[in-house]
């Protein structure tokens, strides 16, 4: 923890670094449930929403999750959405990740290792934010399971993205 000391006074205004438990990241985030057609916030939801399991998406398929947390600096993530992806039927994570575009084929290889199945996701550097959008399916993160908490959920996307961090810190 201490090699992030920096980047955490950065992400979280020099808060104390503390080791909690993966879902006390998100008792005080941003929560929107948003509509995937008009892309606005259909509800402001509260950390409690985030005991809906996860197939809550697919008995709203045109709705997504989005969440914000202080928490997500440490893995160079502002935010993470969460959907059904109308043509395969899976749950895919969008999010944008910060990291210099020299980092695009390590990416790559860091996700086809820490993700099951095909789990290679996709990738696509924006020249413009300069930032990864980085979409991969949660049903190729271990452990996914349709019935598990969407708190759960984003716990699991975000030790992904932490293990991709530290494969990525490695290259540097």
């Amino acid at each position: 923890m201490e090699r992030y000391k920096d980047f955490f006074k950065d992400a979280v205004r020099e808060k104390e670094i503390v080791e909690k438990e993966g879902t006390a990241r998100f008792a005080d985030a941003s929560i929107e449930r948003c509509s995937k057609e008009a892309d606005e916030t259909l509800a402001v939801e509260t950390a409690a929403f985030l005991n809906e399991p996860v197939i809550y998406l697919k008995k709203h398929r045109k709705e997504y999750v989005y969440i914000v947390s202080d928490w997500f600096g440490i893995i160079g993530v502002d935010g993470i959405a969460l959907e059904l992806d109308d043509v395969f039927g899976h749950y895919n994570c969008m999010l944008g990740l910060k990291v210099q575009k020299k980092y695009g084929p390590a990416i790559q290889t860091g996700l086809s290792e820490l993700l099951e199945g095909d789990g290679k996701g996709e990738i696509l550097f924006d020249g413009n934010e300069g930032i990864w959008d980085v979409n991969f399916p949660l049903n190729d993160v271990p452990g996914f399971r349709e019935e598990m908490p969407l708190m759960e959920a984003f716990v699991k996307i975000y030790e992904v993205l932490f293990a991709l961090q530290e494969k990525l810190e490695k290259m540097s």
